[in-house]
């Protein structure tokens, strides 16, 4: 009996242990992720900025439709305003117009079928029939649903009035609620902290880098101890996948700047048109660099998943994360190299790059005579090293380019001139 209890005992301080350790790490990365908001452009300062414009919406919406109207329904005007704060003001005008239609369509539906056929069970049935196929028009998009929503609060109000004329006035209040939902909504996003405001070419590069960079130090600081956790290593490809997107924002931000410089009257003050090759091979190096970091997190996923690592493991993940560090500084030095006179940044990348490839070839001595994957399983140590090779040439090659951009001898070629073996080619 004892014996039992002694075991049951120790189970349970086992799972008070892991639980602890849970609360721990979700209070870290939390941390984390306020500090990326906070310290830099990216997708967590962006998620954070929307999460506090989705408050102030809706907080403004139940001010003005409980506090000051008195209406009845006055959740429809806080409960539009939160859906209508999108990541940019392009998608907060069009989903906002797709949704007011949406609803109106409902509330016009329901106010014409109900009084004509009366409240029943078939009149329900018939509303919400009209109204999901109305709800299909291509032009109201992902809101199309909403008119069946719309359409099932207009009949519960009829079902719930006394009088014909009451269920109008409500059915007047809702659609009207619905329509200050939609202007608060888009007012927020337009004057606070305004989503794509202004964005420069330079912007959207130091976002990639930094949160590039953030990454990269955050798998360095975890593989101080080896082998990461199946969890730790989870986190890293989910924020590495992430990656891309905001690529995608930032070269589309280049494109718009050199757009908006051509019909620019301002540029005939200038002698020499600006030119934006350095932004876009910026870009295309930082491009590159996020598919081999993310193509390296996978690697590391299937390495924390395998079963008793060895020490000799373990060392080649530290040596990994201390590579990885000189990337990180890498990345920041190449988002701030963006013209002509970025002379101290570029000399901040050849550093940076130089430190890299010093990191891979102690991590190529180190595994020379190792045989770190069993002969039975996918080569996962061997495309590690494969994908810090290729990370580290990225940005060699991109300090090349970016050289000779400053040069003024023409276009970067793009090719295969450095390697992390032999360093920047012609330094």
């Amino acid at each position: 009996m004892n014996g039992s209890q002694t075991n049951r005992k120790s189970t349970d301080d086992v799972g008070g242990h892991r639980d602890g350790g849970h609360l721990r790490k979700g209070w870290q990365r939390l941390r984390s992720l306020v500090r990326r908001g906070i310290g830099h452009a990216g997708p967590d300062r962006d998620a954070m900025l929307l999460i506090v414009k989705s408050v102030i919406a809706a907080t403004a919406g139940w001010l003005i439709a409980n506090n000051l109207l008195g209406a009845p329904s006055a959740t429809f005007a806080p409960f539009t305003a939160l859906l209508m704060v999108q990541a940019t003001i392009s998608q907060s005008l069009d989903q906002s117009a797709r949704y007011a239609g949406a609803m109106v369509v409902g509330v016009v539906l329901a106010g014409l079928v109900t009084p004509l056929l009366g409240a029943a069970t078939l009149t329900f049935a018939l509303l919400m029939l009209v109204a999901l196929v109305l709800g299909r028009w291509r032009r109201l998009g992902a809101q199309g649903p909403q008119v069946g929503v719309a359409a099932l609060f207009a009949y519960s109000s009829f079902t719930q009035s006394g009088n014909s004329l009451s269920s109008f006035v409500q059915l007047g209040s809702i659609a009207g609620l619905v329509l200050l939902g939609c202007v608060l909504g888009v007012l927020t996003n337009l004057l606070v902290v305004p989503p794509m405001r202004y964005r420069s070419a330079e912007y959207g590069i130091e976002s990639v880098a930094h949160t590039l960079c953030d990454l990269t130090t955050d798998v360095s600081d975890g593989l101080r101890e080896g082998v990461p956790s199946a969890e730790d290593a989870a986190e890293w490809r989910h924020r590495a996948d992430q990656l891309p997107e905001i690529v995608t924002q930032a070269r589309s931000s280049v494109e718009h700047a050199a757009e908006t410089t051509r019909f620019n009257p301002r540029r005939l003050l200038f002698s020499q048109k600006p030119s934006f090759d350095g932004h876009r091979s910026s870009v295309n190096a930082l491009e590159r660099a996020v598919e081999q970091l993310r193509s390296a997190m996978r690697g590391l996923t299937y390495a924390a998943e395998a079963d008793d690592p060895q020490e000799q493991q373990h060392e080649f993940a530290r040596d990994f994360g201390a590579l990885l560090r000189e990337v990180a500084g890498a990345a920041r030095a190449a988002g701030d190299v963006h013209g002509n006179d970025n002379h101290d940044e570029l000399d901040r990348l050849g550093e940076a790059t130089e430190n890299a490839r010093e990191r891979y070839r102690a991590l190529v001595a180190r595994t020379e005579d190792r045989q770190l994957d069993r002969p039975d399983q996918w080569p996962v140590y061997g495309a590690l090293q494969t994908d810090a090779q290729r990370l580290v040439e990225e940005f060699v090659q991109a300090y090349d380019n970016l050289a000779e951009l400053m040069r003024g001898t023409g276009s970067p070629t793009g090719g295969e001139g450095a390697t992390a073996e032999g360093g920047p080619a012609g330094r």
